[in-house]
């Protein structure tokens, strides 16, 4: 009688995909998160070779978790810590000669080049990634780069004068005096990122302008850099501007430019211009921008779509008049005292403030409308207040979401009850919001005080912070006959 063992499906237990084309598992390899194509290098050493030789070259120190963790739990013993530091950097050096190995017989190129260290004593390494990628043509070349001490890392010449770096991304760096206006020639570069770079205003002045095809432009906390100035890049229109201790003011004529967002912390920071025909998105956020600097962008502005205005401390008394307006946005202000909107085609709004009157020529007609108003003094004049402004609001907007960071300011006295009328009368569908869940709050008085405010309602809707979200409905009982 036959072993009924044998006759059982044999079962191939031979790692199969091991076996697949160095290219193939490379292709598999660009389908993963940048931590766990990393982590490949470990199953075997047919995977390893292939992420030596992976187009990606990704010298990102949080990526290696082991020799990382290895380092920290050294920081206490130097020679410990200098070991582990030494693996890590050694097995870099060798993914460096292994690419250079294959890119010497033609088979491999350098489609991006991430390198990301804060433990290294020199720029050695780092020197020598740069030259690398740079020579073999690197497309996208991302350095965030600091050397043991907080010194920052001189950025070699030969970057500013690749003929293929389309995105440049610099954390950490030192950009010195480049010899003569025309010493940067970036014909390919649409992505620049400088972020805690040290670099003087004519240095960044000659950088741009040696990028004629440049498109996304960001520069947050910058040092050395006092006046930003942006003139004649045809192509530029994405541009994000987080100013750093020394920003003064900023200038921008930008033909093309399609979005702006400005972020200034200190108030000498100043927008002198932004003059851009077709810019459709404008954020400024901790600004000092005044009113009638407002005024005057907004009405040259006029293909604009999207306003933010975020804790701009400076703003009182604001006219908004744009027929080409579609999304504003005001959050925290902090001196506000009035809204003037003269925006016909408006169809979101989101408010984060005090209560103060707004007011337009003409009934806005919103299709939604976020209101979240706050107070230190909950005491009956809010109150009236409160009641007009979201009264107002209700008969502009078709949608009215009401949002609290406690949920106290729904609950409206009683004596105020009997001589107002509810303000959302016409209401069917009601939602609210509170946005600090730690914060204690009587679930009763808030509904209670959202039936008042919205006697018709059929459906309430209460979300307590992201982990809890309440529905009620709302049965009336019929008056016997």
């Amino acid at each position: 009688m036959a072993d009924v063992r044998s006759m059982k499906p044999k079962i191939d237990n031979a790692d199969r995909i091991s076996a697949l084309p160095e290219p193939l598992l490379q292709h598999i390899m660009s389908f993963l998160p940048s931590k766990d194509a990393v982590r490949t290098r470990l199953l075997s050493k047919i995977w390893e070779k292939a992420w030596c030789t992976f187009p990606v070259l990704n010298f990102d120190e949080d990526l290696f978790e082991r020799e990382l963790l290895e380092m920290r739990a050294a920081r206490g013993d130097v020679q410990k810590f200098n070991q582990a530091r030494g693996k890590l950097l050694n097995y870099w050096k060798q993914a460096l000669e292994a690419h250079r190995h294959h890119c010497s017989t033609g088979k491999l190129s350098v489609e991006k080049l991430r390198f990301k260290a804060s433990f290294l004593d020199d720029s050695e390494l780092a020197d020598r990634c740069v030259c690398y990628a740079i020579e073999s043509t690197v497309k996208e070349l991302e350095l965030h780069t600091i050397l043991r001490g907080d010194r920052l890392y001189h950025l070699p010449q030969m970057v500013v004068c690749s003929e293929t770096v389309n995105v440049l991304d610099l954390f950490g760096c030192i950009l010195l005096e480049f010899p003569g206006r025309n010493s940067v020639k970036l014909p390919s570069l649409r992505k620049l990122r400088l972020a805690q770079v040290r670099a003087s205003d004519q240095v960044i002045e000659n950088l741009v302008a040696g990028c004629p095809l440049i498109e996304d432009l960001i520069f947050e906390f910058c040092e050395g850099l006092k006046s930003i100035k942006l003139f004649g890049r045809s192509k530029l229109r994405d541009i994000k501007i987080k100013g750093g201790r020394e920003a003064e003011e900023v200038n921008i004529n930008a033909l093309n430019g399609h979005s702006i967002t400005v972020v200034s912390p200190l108030p000498s920071g100043k927008i002198n211009e932004v003059s851009c025909k077709n810019l459709k998105s404008l954020f400024l956020c901790i600004t000092s921008v005044v009113d009638e600097t407002l005024s005057y962008h907004i009405t040259r502005l006029v293909v604009l779509e999207c306003l933010g205005l975020i804790v701009c401390f400076e703003l009182q008394n604001i006219k908004i008049s744009s027929p080409s307006l579609k999304r504003l946005e005001i959050f925290k202000c902090t001196k506000l005292a009035a809204v003037e909107i003269e925006t016909p085609n408006l169809s979101k709004c989101k408010y984060n403030g005090g209560v103060v009157p707004f007011s337009s020529s003409t009934a806005l007609k919103l299709l939604e409308t976020d209101l979240n108003l706050y107070t230190i003094n909950f005491d009956p004049q809010w109150y009236v207040k409160f009641i007009e402004l979201i009264a107002k609001f209700h008969q502009w907007s078709k949608v009215l979401n009401l949002l609290s960071e406690c949920g106290e300011s729904v609950i409206v006295p009683k004596e105020l009850r009997q001589i107002l009328p509810p303000p959302l009368s016409g209401v069917k569908h009601l939602n609210f919001s509170i946005s600090i869940p730690f914060k204690k709050f009587a679930i009763a008085q808030v509904v209670d005080g959202l039936l008042w405010m919205s006697p018709h309602v059929d459906t309430v809707t209460i979300e307590y912070g992201r982990a809890f979200r309440f529905c009620f409905q709302i049965l009336y009982k019929k008056d016997e006959v």
